[in-house]
């Protein structure tokens, strides 16, 4: 499959399983995992006020990902990073010990 092909197949399976979760927008990046096995590392972004997605949401969003893009051909494995626009940076100061 072709990098937009990919990213086509990510946004319309990811919007079906995480929409009522908050879903925003995805981004694919195809880069080796730690075993050095092509993989993709697909980005989910939610909306503000979403809060943390139900595990059985991302389960199920996971698998159907993963099922779809094998339908297509595509055998490279996708983790999905969660990225939440109310969670702070990480290593953020804490502000308790900042007093």
């Amino acid at each position: 499959m072709t990098d937009h092909e990919i990213q086509s197949l990510v946004d319309e399976v990811l919007a079906r399983t995480m929409r009522d979760a908050g879903f925003e927008s995805a981004s694919v990046e195809a880069r080796p995992n730690h075993a050095d096995e092509d993989a993709l590392f697909v980005t989910v972004r939610f909306h503000p006020g979403a809060g943390v997605t139900r595990g059985r949401v991302t389960a199920d969003a996971l698998v159907s990902l993963r099922r779809a893009l094998e339908e297509h051909g595509e055998h490279r494995f996708p983790y999905l990073t969660y990225d939440y626009p109310d969670d702070p940076p990480p290593y953020a100061e804490d502000p308790v010990a900042a007093e």
